[in-house]
């Protein structure tokens, strides 16, 4: 994964991550991290304390505002679920630490098809609107942030304390990478905050230039993923890129198939229907052409772009000129090369 991450780097898709290269970020104090560590060991015992129990699985509290597949459950048996800040303070040091080291560069993978659909496209970062959905605490949007610093995004996330963490979390990449500038935005950083969810988004039609979405799709149950989809297509100028980072499927990694599953168990309702689903076929039905496919360990990465004014969905053209069938099993590689 980590060589993957780096020909990445290399290829010029995206910048070496600014928090190794900057000394000062707070990931260096140890302080910090001693913190981090305590709340996650903290947070490990609770959960698997909850999964051996088998218990109740509902938020702290009832809402009619959300989704009832978001309001009615507790994913992972985490600490509150989505629903408070203690959550989204520990949320990322459990990622990294559930995924090894290998959480960051995995969903950096995201970057490779919006880098491939600028540079094919000549398009001007500058210039672009791009909304990341189900954003949760914005650490992958401040590497996109940090790859275009004067691109106009959008985090959107249903859950406000995972919103509230990702306002904080792209402030502090402005402090520590451009705090002279103003980039616009909510503390002159550019990027805009939204609550919604990604099937339900409160933009007109065709204002977006793209829309990445990450970690959510396994989530959500099946008419959820074509409201999303749909919703995705709604937003797109024609021509724009539709980005879904997730996890693995079944066939992905075949050796993975008998036990892929399993994270299910760990209060995750949708997780084996998602690992069977079509997503070619899924979003192809919503109006897409499929494009690319980027294998990053655990995870997927896949594109899909909206048809131009005037041409037709079941085009085989992609960014990269090159065929994507049309099932959901096959697409065209942003990378040569499959990594672990």
């Amino acid at each position: 994964m980590y060589k993957q991450d780096l020909e990445g780097i290399k290829q010029g898709a995206f910048k070496l991550p600014w928090d190794m290269t900057t000394l000062s970020h707070r990931q260096y104090n140890p302080l910090f991290v001693l913190s981090k560590s305590a709340q996650f060991v903290a947070e490990g015992i609770a959960t698997l304390n909850r999964r051996m129990a088998q218990g109740p699985a509902n938020n702290w509290f009832a809402s009619n505002l959300y989704p009832q597949y978001y309001a009615d459950n507790t994913f992972h048996y985490q600490i509150d679920g989505w629903m408070s800040d203690r959550s989204a303070s520990v949320y990322e040091f459990s990622t990294e630490a559930l995924f090894f080291g290998r959480q960051d560069a995995m969903q950096r993978s995201a970057l490779l098809p919006l880098s491939q659909h600028i540079r094919v496209n000549g398009l001007d970062p500058g210039s672009m609107r791009v909304m990341e959905a189900c954003c949760g605490t914005g650490r992958f949007h401040t590497f996109l942030k940090d790859n275009y610093p004067s691109m106009q995004t959008i985090a959107a996330d249903l859950s406000p304390f995972y919103l509230a963490r990702a306002r904080s979390n792209v402030a502090y990449w402005k402090g520590q990478r451009a705090p002279a500038l103003d980039l616009g935005g909510m503390d002159g950083t550019g990027t805009e905050f939204m609550q919604c969810a990604v099937e339900n988004v409160p933009l007109p039609d065709g204002s977006l230039d793209a829309v990445l979405c990450m970690y959510a799709f396994h989530e959500m149950p099946e008419e959820a993923r074509s409201a999303a989809a749909a919703e995705m297509l709604r937003l797109l100028k024609p021509g724009g890129l539709a980005v879904l980072t997730d996890s693995v499927q079944l066939g992905d990694r075949p050796q993975w198939d008998p036990t892929l599953g399993a994270f299910g168990n760990f209060n995750e309702p949708h997780y084996k229907n998602f690992i069977a689903c079509d997503f070619g076929a899924l979003f192809k039905a919503a109006g897409f052409e499929c494009g690319t496919k980027v294998m990053a360990s655990a995870t997927k990465t896949l594109s899909f772009v909206k048809p131009l004014a005037g041409s037709s969905s079941s085009s085989s053209s992609s960014d990269a000129g090159v065929a994507a069938a049309a099932n959901g099993a096959s697409y065209a590689a942003v990378q040569g090369a499959d990594l672990n």
